[in-house]
């Protein structure tokens, strides 16, 4: 899978988040004090916008305030809510202060 560029690090500030259409994907990308993660930017119960709806939770969580679903930032599993289907997760690595996601 190819790695693909989204930002620079200092775009980011911890506890935020940042959408990135990529290769015709939506990614959300998520700093937090240990680093970022990076997740489709659509929850899978309804399709809402996690750069929008999308509330960053302590212990590595995201919510999705349209209906209340609740997923692990690390792994995508569900851990509250409606919705059935974990949400996709992807790989990131920072390298020379700029931040890539595998697609």
């Amino acid at each position: 899978m190819p790695w693909v560029r989204l930002c620079e690090v200092n775009e980011i500030p911890v506890g935020g988040k940042k959408r990135f259409k990529v290769e015709g994907r939506e990614v959300l990308l998520v700093r937090l004090e240990d680093g970022f993660y990076a997740v489709d930017n659509r929850c899978p119960h309804a399709g809402c916008r996690l750069s929008y709806y999308g509330q960053v939770w302590s212990g590595k969580r995201i919510m999705c305030s349209c209906h209340g679903a609740v997923f692990s930032l690390e792994n995508g599993r569900v851990l509250e809510g409606p919705a059935e289907k974990s949400l996709k997760t992807y790989r990131v690595e920072v390298r020379g202060g700029e931040v890539f996601v595998e697609l």
